[in-house]
């Protein structure tokens, strides 16, 4: 009598179809039916893919195998845990291996070889008429089955089971490295971002532009629907500047804010999923937000948001954290730029008050000092030179005569012509002013112009006796806007000369006592200087305060 059956005479249950297998061949591409046809290909035998539970066979891994399994293999399908060999019938080695669970349900890997040559159960052969195979169709089967021992099949099985894990580590690893290596090329990503944004931190560069570089690159690195960068008043706004589709105006981003007012703002604020909150509802189109302060300190001065991450993200704590590096810089540099003009103002106010100083020693000379550093830095600009050396030549112009305040008023004050004595005191006067400021750290740039604006561009100037391009630029200019006011000039002895002399003067002069091509400057502008001497003139006023007369000498 052969083996006990699950259902007799059938050795296998078939499969409902919600169960699925079509026909012989394997269908499925879940991670059970991947493992089997693994199984297959490392082993060279046959495998069936069945529903421990019911022992409906749900795939093969080859379409010629016979399903046979007998009941008592079937009934044991939802123990096997390892590698499983039965013998049943003698002479038939049934193997069974579990496979990856899928929706809940355990399968399992079965299958079967013959332990010697020439067997044919009777109820194998029944189960091949059942599938409708013919006698010759199953004695070439039949004829093409290995036979191996059962510890030689124990140990291709365990063999295999080894070799697959080796698989799935090395899946996993190659997993592990690929993330790995998105996570270094997002932190490269954010690396280069926050370098660029320190190689922009010139005090030249405006909160504005800072932030707009600051939204290119975090738009450009962040897979968002929007980013925004808000700004108040003290950084050049309000203004509200944005990539991407924005679900909020500027007012809207201000209400946003106002929401969260009670927030820990040492920290930035992440909310995901807040579409069918009250506050998505308020905000239509908001999903997901990271909002972080712009500050420095106690010194807040804006805000930056992203908005609604893409392919069903959510915001975690590497968007927050560049987010908020990113919001440091720009707090940092917006408060450095504060600080900056501070200090510009500081050292402004302190330039005034020396120059006050000098028009209250020398009456006659007042608003020359403000005349030659606008007209200077006029002809700095035609020349082309950077803004940050036209305040240096705006400043150095205001003070190019302190050194005055050392010479005795008398001199200063002379109605008629200075003694050759007198004239070598007055020469002393841009030594002096060197020395009074060169202690000033924040003026070492203004000293040249204040040292060498009396040099000539032969020689025979004062007081270093410089001659052409070894005189300073900023002192070569400053040389020609001081000539030009001084000609032009009321001075107690004599009246100031008209342009057409002072021009004919700086002709014959050009490479001579003055460069030559600060000379052209002055030629190519000569209207606009004009117009700003008329516009600072000596009227009496403070020459900070308004336009002055044009009516001083030095």
């Amino acid at each position: 009598m052969g083996p006990e059956l699950l259902t007799s005479p059938f050795p296998v249950r078939q499969a409902a179809p919600s169960e699925a297998p079509d026909e012989r061949g394997p269908r499925s591409d879940g991670a059970d039916s991947k493992t089997l046809r693994r199984y297959a290909r490392s082993t060279g035998l046959p495998f069936f893919r069945v529903d421990a539970a019911t022992g409906a066979v749900l795939e093969r891994s080859d379409s010629e195998a016979v399903a046979y399994l007998p009941a008592g293999i079937v009934r044991g399908l939802s123990q096997v845990t390892g590698v499983t060999i039965q013998e049943h019938p003698p002479g038939l080695l049934f193997y069974a291996i579990p496979l990856p669970r899928v929706d809940g349900r355990k399968t399992v890997a079965v299958g079967y070889v013959f332990s010697r040559p020439d067997l044919r159960p009777h109820d194998l052969v029944i189960a091949a008429a059942e599938e409708g195979r013919s006698q010759e169709e199953l004695r070439g089967w039949l004829s093409r089955q290995v036979h191996c021992p059962r510890e030689l099949l124990q140990a291709v099985l365990t063999m295999m089971l080894g070799q697959v894990e080796n698989e799935r580590l090395a899946q996993r690893l190659q997993a592990e490295i690929e993330e790995l290596g998105l996570q270094i090329e997002h932190t490269y990503e954010e690396i280069s971002l926050l370098y660029s944004l320190a190689r922009n931190l010139q005090i030249s560069r405006s909160p504005v532009e800072l932030a707009q570089v600051c939204l290119v690159r975090m738009h450009s690195l962040l897979d968002t629907g929007a980013n925004a960068i808000w700004l108040d008043e003290r950084s050049g706004g309000p203004q509200l500047i944005a990539a991407g589709e924005l679900p909020f105006d500027e007012t809207g981003f201000v209400r946003l804010v106002a929401h969260f007012a009670d927030h820990d703002w040492s920290r930035p604020l992440v909310r995901n999923r807040i579409r069918d909150t009250p506050l998505g509802a308020e905000f239509p189109g908001l999903d997901s937000l990271v909002l972080v302060p712009i500050s420095e300190g106690a010194h807040r001065s804006g805000w930056i948001a992203s908005c609604n991450p893409q392919q069903g993200r959510e915001f975690g704590t590497v968007e927050a954290n560049l987010l908020n590096s990113v919001a440091t810089i720009l707090g940092t540099h917006i408060r450095n730029i504060d600080l900056y003009h501070q200090h510009q103002e500081l050292l402004l106010s302190f330039v005034r008050s020396l120059v006050s100083t000098l028009d209250a020693k020398d009456p006659y000379t007042r608003g020359h000092s403000e005349r030659v550093a606008l007209v200077a830095r006029r002809l700095a600009e035609e020349l082309g030179l950077p803004d940050n050396e036209l305040h240096d030549i705006y400043i150095s112009g205001l003070l190019h005569d302190i050194g005055k305040i050392g010479v005795d008023d008398r001199i200063l004050r002379k109605p008629g012509k200075l003694t050759d004595e007198e004239f070598q005191q007055i020469q002393q006067h841009p030594v002096i002013g060197y020395n009074i400021l060169r202690g000033l750290k924040n003026l070492t740039n203004v000293l040249p112009g204040v040292r060498n604006h009396h040099e000539s561009y032969n020689g025979k100037g004062y007081p270093d006796h410089l001659e052409g391009e070894a005189i300073p630029l900023i002192a070569r200019i400053l040389a020609v806007a001081d000539s030009y006011d001084a000609m032009g000039s009321d001075r107690p002895y004599r009246k100031g000369m008209d342009r057409e002399t002072i021009e004919d003067i700086f002709r014959r002069g050009a490479g001579q006592q003055w460069d030559a091509r600060v000379i052209g400057a002055y030629f190519a502008v000569r209207d606009e200087i004009q117009r700003i001497c008329e516009g600072h003139a000596l009227d009496g006023e403070d020459l900070f305060a308004g336009p002055l007369s044009f009516a001083a000498g030095i």
